[in-house]
């Protein structure tokens, strides 16, 4: 009678790797521990070769993908980064990947952290938007060798080093505030975030840009900058309605938000009282009335090119970097009134 084949243990995989049956385990099972990249490579290596399991950390032995991608935003709560984020699980789960979606809010350290933890995973790709746009946790990916692209927050000499999709701040400060000085209002203010990151202050410069083209001095333009929260929009309305402004952009949906809130609170009607330019298209924007004119940002465009970068990435990791920049479009509502000549 044939006996039957003996399972392959954890500690046939030591005895082949030389190494103890405990440090197998912390290997196999990616766990957060330091250990020599070369034995990490033996114990996997041995584990392979003796057939103790045909799972990813034996597969990555021969080359073989993962089938697992990341997405690691600064603010999950946004929408603007959520409808990228199902945009893209949608183009992955396409190609046979699945998404594992992470969020730093905005923590440069958490960045760090959840960074280390999806490298011991084996992940196939990253996509990074950069907690406050800073560069140094791509290090890790370059080290690891692990493809990546930047979401929307870039850094300088991003054409030297980076895969990148963005679309231009510049562009949408200075449509928005193009279309009020088109409809006649010359005393505009720009009410935002009060933020380190480049692509925030972009925004600016494409409000005064445009001021300047109309021939406004310096001394005409009002900028109002705070926490991003409904409280810091709130406060920003009343220094708004003291300016005694007849229009203004809002830079960001969230302060915009609680600005509107005290305009409501306060019986100051839009278009009549003061018109407005949003930046950003919020769920709750559909249920205003008068219609909101918005800036609309090219979400769906830009994961999707996220996304196939990525992807063309993983099959090919030693193409040059490449970069994509999208521009934006104003959805025309309700809320500018145009001013007679």
């Amino acid at each position: 009678m044939t006996k039957a084949k003996r399972s392959v243990t954890i500690k046939d995989v030591a005895a082949r790797a030389g190494t103890s049956a405990a440090t197998v385990s912390y290997v196999l099972s990616n766990r957060q521990r330091y250990l020599r990249q070369e034995l990490r490579e033996r114990v996997l290596r041995a584990a392979a070769e003796i057939g103790y399991v045909k799972n990813a950390a034996a597969s990555s032995i021969k080359g073989q993908r993962r089938g697992i991608l990341a997405v690691v935003v600064a603010q999950f709560g946004n929408t603007f980064f959520t409808r990228m984020c199902v945009e893209i699980v949608s183009i992955a789960r396409q190609e046979g990947f699945v998404v594992s979606l992470c969020n730093s809010d905005e923590d440069p350290q958490q960045e760090r952290v959840i960074i280390e933890r999806l490298i011991s995973q084996q992940i196939d790709g990253c996509i990074l938007s950069p907690a406050l746009s800073r560069e140094e946790n791509t290090e890790l990916l370059r080290r690891h060798r692990i493809p990546y692209v930047i979401l929307e927050r870039s850094f300088p000499n991003m054409e030297e080093t980076h895969n990148f999709v963005g679309h231009s701040n510049f562009q949408t400060g200075y449509l928005a505030t193009r279309h009020l000085l088109a409809a006649g209002h010359r005393r505009i203010a720009y009410s935002g975030w009060d933020s380190p990151i480049p692509n925030v202050g972009d925004r600016i410069d494409g409000y005064r840009t445009a001021l300047r083209e109309f021939g406004l001095p310096e001394s005409r333009q009002i900028v109002l900058l705070d926490e991003l929260s409904e409280a810091g929009g709130y406060r920003m309305a009343g220094q708004l309605l003291q300016a005694g402004v007849s229009a203004v952009v809002f830079g960001h949906h969230e302060t915009a938000k609680g600005s509107l809130l005290c305009f409501q609170d306060r019986g100051i009607r839009w278009p009549d009282d003061i018109s407005f330019v949003m930046i950003g298209t919020p769920d709750w924007i559909g249920v205003l009335r008068p219609k909101v004119t918005c800036i609309l940002r090219p979400e769906h465009r830009m994961a999707a090119a996220a996304a196939n970068l990525l992807l063309s990435r993983v099959e090919d990791p030693d193409a040059p970097p490449a970069q994509q920049l999208f521009e934006s479009t104003l959805l025309d509502g309700d809320s500018v009134r145009t001013i007679a000549g």
